[in-house]
């Protein structure tokens, strides 16, 4: 099983955000056959459909490789996509998250405003700094985590929506909705992010 996961994953091209290849372009001709892919049973969300061409089947590898718990990062300098075990040493709690927001002086406040609901979750919504808002999800575990993001990808491309800053850590998802741009409170949520991050080495 894990032998024709690694070669599947490894044969994809689609990538997320990853940077094309510094190639010439051709026009080809694909299908867009492939109805589903099913991932230990359940279907993965995609936003960006795969696709089969010359018999071959070619799908997002970051969002294969990390519903399987691994990791996927391209690496521009040496032209390759390198997919490690997540590093996950333990779960982030809220009192994780609150304590990280109050050390970058931005305390929540809890705030009764709906969100999306992502792979049967609702986020616990906070107001920061006025009008501002963020949306944290907690999950049970990373694949979680990442199948919620996925979702959100899924509506994202589907509507034109006021697309938030999203910031992922091991099992949590956090959505911050900027209200003044100038406040540029984006750049403090990174820090609280990286802290968490950091805590869990």
């Amino acid at each position: 099983m894990k032998k024709f996961v690694c070669g599947f994953l490894i044969g994809a091209f689609l990538f997320g955000s990853m940077n094309a290849f510094a190639e010439p372009l051709y026009q080809i001709g694909v299908r867009f056959n492939v109805k589903d892919i099913v991932v230990d049973g359940n279907s993965l969300p995609l936003a960006n459909r795969p696709i089969n061409y010359n018999g071959i089947t070619y799908a997002p590898v970051r969002a294969i490789a990390e519903s399987l718990g691994y990791e996927a990062k391209w690496d521009a300098e040496a032209q390759s996509v390198e997919i490690n075990k997540a590093k996950i040493n333990s779960l982030v709690t809220v009192d994780m998250i609150k304590l990280a927001f109050k050390d970058q002086g931005l305390p929540l406040n809890k705030y009764k405003l709906s969100y999306y609901t992502l792979n049967k979750i609702e986020p616990i919504s906070y107001q920061i700094a006025e009008m501002e808002h963020v949306h944290i999800y907690v999950y049970k575990s990373y694949e979680d985590r990442v199948r919620g993001r996925l979702e959100f990808e899924v509506i994202k491309a589907k509507t034109d929506m006021n697309v938030p800053f999203v910031y992922e850590v091991n099992n949590v998802l956090i959505f911050y909705v900027p209200f003044k741009k100038e406040l540029r409170l984006e750049k403090k949520l990174q820090t609280v992010t990286d802290h968490l991050i950091t805590s869990e080495k």
